[in-house]
Formats: C-alpha cells, structure tokens, sequence
C-alpha cells in the first residue's frame, strides 16, 4: 500500500510540474532562441484515440522538428536583413492590426457571449408569437428620418415603400414581410418589429443593412413544442447568434461616438475635379503633395489625410466613390473607419501587451522571417530541366497507364438462393435499380445499386472487377460471391485501357520534379543551417511534453 501512495504521489507531482509551472521550461535551443514547453504544448494537437507512447513521441518529435526548422529559417532571415524588407514589415503591420482586433473579439464579444438561462426562456417566449410587418429600406439616416416624418404626416405606406425601399425582395410588394417569428431576423430588427403593436409604426432602426421604417400589421399565436424539447435547439441558435448580434452592436456603438467629420470644403474641391461617367464613379487624379497632405476626415482618436482617404477607398471601394453625393459617401467613411476604430479600443485597452497576443505576434513574425528565407533561397533555385520530364516519362511509362474502366450496378445479398432470386427476377424483365433499391443489403441500395466506374483489376471491388470485365454489357450477370454476400451486376459501359501521352501528363511530371528538387532544397539549407545554429533538445522535457492543454485564445 505505502508504494502503491508513493507511486500515485509521485505521478502526481510529475504531472503538477508539467500543468502547473512549467511553461516556461526550454525544450529546445536554437541558436541565441529558444523553444519553451509552453509553446510547444500550445502548437500540440494530441492525436484521437491517443496512440501508444512509442507513436506518440514520435508525433511530438516531428512537431518539434518542424517548430526547430522554423526558428532555424528565422534566425537565418534576420541575419541576412529580411526583416528590413519594406514588403514584409508591411504585412507584419497588417497582421499585427488584425491580431489586435481578434483579441479584442475575443476578450469583448466572445468571453460575454455565452447565453444564459433567462435568455435561452425568454428567446422561447419570443417563439410563441408570430408578426406580420412591412418595412422600408434606405441607406442614409438622413433619408429614413425624413421617410418616418411622411408617414407620419399622412403618407401612404405601401406606395412609399414601393417608390422609396432598397430591399428588392419586398419592395415590389408594398414592404410586405409576410409572417415571421422570433429568431428569422436580425437583433435589432426584431426587436423594433416585436416591441411595436398591430398597426403603429416605429421610428428608424439601424441593422448592417441600413436603416429600416417598420409597421407592424398583425400577431398571432405560433404552435412549439415544450420547453424542454427546444432549449437545446435554442441555445445552439443563441451560441451561434449571439456573437453576431453583440458585434453588430459594438461596432455601432463605437462608430456613433466617433463625431465623424468630413470637411466640406475639401471635398468640394476633389468633387470638382471628378469626372462626369456613365458607369461608377471614379476618383480625380490627385494633384501636388500639399493637396494630398490636406485633412479630409476627423474623428475622435484620429484623421485621415485626402492620400489616406484615397488609400482606404481604393482599398475597399476599388476607388469608386462619388464625391457629389455627401450622404452616400459618409456611409463609406463609417464602413471605412470601422478597422481604425477597432485598432484604437484594441490599443486603448493595452492589447498590444497582451500577453497571449505578444506570443502570437511572435510566432507570426517567426513565420513570416521563415517564409522569406524561403522564398529567397528555395523558390527561385527550382528548376526543372525539360529533358528530365521527358526522361522521367520514358522510365515511368506504367504510372501513366489509365487502366479499362466499366460502369457497374451491383445488388448484394447475404445468401447464395436469394442472389439465385434476384437474378430470376432480372431475367424476368424487373427493374435493375428499383430491385437493388428493394433487395441489396449493399450501401449502394440507396443508389439503386449504382456502384460507378470500377477499374480492371480494381483492388476495391476484386471479384466485382473480374467479373465486370467477364460480363456482356447491358448482360444481368450470373450471381457470384463476393466479401459482403452474392452478388448480381450490370454493366452499362466499358472504357478500354490507354497509354497517357507524353503532352498530357508533361504538366504532372514537372510540378512532381519541381517539388522534389524544392524539399531537396530546404533540406540541405535546414542542414547547412544546423551547422551554422547549434540544436539542442531536452528528450526528458519532450517525453513529458503534450500533457497539458494549450492556453485559450490560441
């Protein structure tokens, strides 16, 4: 008993060292790097059902393999400067940007986003009713605004929405929404219509799609089975919802407090200047540096110069903007200044110390340093000579054989007098496929039997292919043994065997020889490297390693 206490103690104290406080421990040394237990753990995907220990050390060393390489081709691309590459410091900056806004997803959206029991009942209340509403679409607030006032004063709901809604599905019918229920439409949508009561008209609500003027016409009471039956259903709705909706409502929220500004007297003077054309509008040509130095856009944390304006538009819009039409492009702006916004309340909230994205950020670094050695000193050296395909295709004429093919249905039974049955049946006239859809215990039943090209000498289907290629075409076939049972085929078509000619396989032959000399490439550069950066890996730490579970956010 006391070694039995002795032996669990010390396990236990083996696995508290390796979860507990030792993710910082060195793995492996790569030169002036290193490669802690706790990054490798958190790139450690522990393969379903766990393998024996000798596959699964195996599986952690070729990980470590791979993350050895990558510091390896990093440390090389530092020493040779690639880090000063405009190109890839600019990729690094965007990937930063998009590492920020990620994290800041996760920490204000997805962390608060699980739903709760009062909203998984609440959701299911929702569901006992359903509305019948119409709407009206438009872009602009300004216009939604003036819309609702008409409506007010008197106006004609369904001609309105004919003449004045952007939503082609229902603006033909008057705005007409048809019947819905809780759950078919957007958060803030819903909610407007389902607060509203039969016949009164809400003022304009915004969703991702525009501003919306509802009226709700009438309610009625909706069938649903009990709670008990639906709550899983809802939550997974919610789970999948929610994030969204929550999204949608940060990103407004920060754009509503943003004070967009854009100067007018800018714009009018680039709006002047913009081309009269039939199709979409296209930006003036800027003119000298101080014009492009010029504040066009203000908000709170930031502005954009008039060549920041441009960069965004060209980079979203594909440069169509018309200037001449205020209220449509504040609608760009907003959808523009949405990453700005984001990448400020990322950095308001310090992410850029995060510790889990400083891991990430380096592990991305790590990977762009290595993809640009690669690209500098593998990629370019690939060169496949033409008379090595050619050789290549002489010497390997066998691989580019495409063997006879037949067409097959088949119907499969368990025993020797039911295939005899069936057979009968087929000479009789019946049906080939319904029969199989009735009589096989094959999984091409559901198919009618439809097995589909089976090749000569088919190590699949051995005694199917023997006998597809033994059988008269459009012939029922005598019933035959087979692994599952007996078996009775059709065969509808045959294919003959063709030697592949040299022109249609000379693409196939260069990308295989081009990848071939590529990973001989890497491999004597990751050798030569391993000379210049001395390796050294902790096999103690290794065999412990993959016990713990990676670190959220990775």
């Amino acid at each position: 008993m006391k070694k039995l206490i002795g032996l669990a103690l010390g396990l236990g104290l083996v696995l508290s060292v390796v979860s507990c406080g030792n993710r910082s421990k060195v793995i492996a040394k790569v030169g002036s790097q290193k490669i802690t237990l706790g990054q490798f753990d958190d790139n450690y995907r522990a393969p379903v059902p766990p393998p024996d220990s000798a596959a699964a050390l195996t599986a952690k060393r070729r990980l470590l393999d791979q993350m050895v390489e990558q510091k390896l081709m990093a440390l090389e691309a530092l020493a040779r400067k690639l880090d000063k590459e405009p190109k890839l410091q600019k990729e690094y900056e965007d990937l930063t940007k998009n590492m920020l806004m990620g994290q800041l997803y996760r920490q204000e959206i997805l962390e608060k986003s699980q739903p709760t029991d009062r909203e998984i009942k609440d959701y299911y209340k929702r569901m006992g009713t359903e509305v019948k509403a119409r709407h009206i679409l438009v872009k602009a607030e300004a216009e939604a605004k003036a819309i609702y006032q008409s409506l007010k004063d008197g106006a004609d709901f369904e001609e309105t929405a004919r003449q004045k809604s952007q939503d082609p599905g229902s603006a033909p019918r008057g705005g007409d929404l048809g019947w819905f229920g809780w759950g078919r439409m957007v958060q803030a949508f819903q909610k407007a219509v389902f607060d509203l009561k039969p016949g009164q008209l809400g003022k304009p609500v915004q969703t991702p799609f525009g501003f919306h003027i509802i009226r709700m016409d009438s309610t009625r009471a909706a069938e649903i089975k009990p709670f008990d039956q639906m709550k899983d259903m809802i939550k997974q709705q919610l789970t999948a919802s929610k994030p969204r909706e929550m999204a949608n409502e940060y990103v407004e929220k920060i754009k509503s407090s943003a004070r967009v500004k854009i100067k007018k007297e800018v714009l009018d003077l680039l709006a002047a200047k913009q081309p009269q054309t039939q199709g979409p509008a296209l930006l003036p040509l800027l003119g000298d540096e101080a014009e492009k130095k010029k504040t066009i856009v203000t908000y709170s944390g930031g502005s954009w110069t008039v060549e920041v304006f441009y960069n965004k538009l060209n980079k979203m819009f594909g440069g169509n903007a018309d200037l001449r039409n205020p209220a449509g492009l504040e609608q760009q702006v907003q959808a523009m200044l949405v990453e700005d916004l984001l990448l400020a309340r990322a950095k308001s909230k310090n992410l850029e110390n995060n510790s889990k994205v400083k891991q990430q950020m380096k592990k991305a670094w790590d990977e762009m340093l290595a993809a640009a050695l690669y690209q500098s000193e593998v990629g370019p050296k690939v060169s496949v000579n033409p008379e090595s395909v050619k050789v290549y295709y002489t010497r390997n004429k066998k691989e580019f054989y495409q063997p006879a093919k037949a067409m097959v249905r088949q119907i499969v039974t368990r025993t020797k007098p039911e295939a005899e049955a069936v057979y009968k049946l087929l000479s009789q006239g019946a049906d080939f496929a319904a029969t199989a859809s009735e009589k096989s215990v094959d999984w091409t039943k559901s198919s009618g039997g439809a097995l589909g090209e089976v090749t000569q000498n088919d190590p699949r289907f051995p005694e199917v292919s023997k006998m597809a290629f033994a059988a008269g075409l459009n012939q029922v076939s005598r019933p035959f043994a087979v692994k599952d049972g007996f078996a009775v085929i059709k065969v509808s078509a045959r294919t003959p065997g063709k030697q592949m000619s040299f022109d249609e396989v000379k693409a196939p032959i260069e990308q295989n020889l081009a990848q071939g000399q590529e990973q001989m490439l890497y491999l004597r550069l990751i050798e030569a490297l391993k000379s210049k950066y001395p390796v050294s890996i902790d096999e103690n730490i290794l065999k412990l390693a993959g016990q713990q579970k990676p670190e959220k956010g990775k």
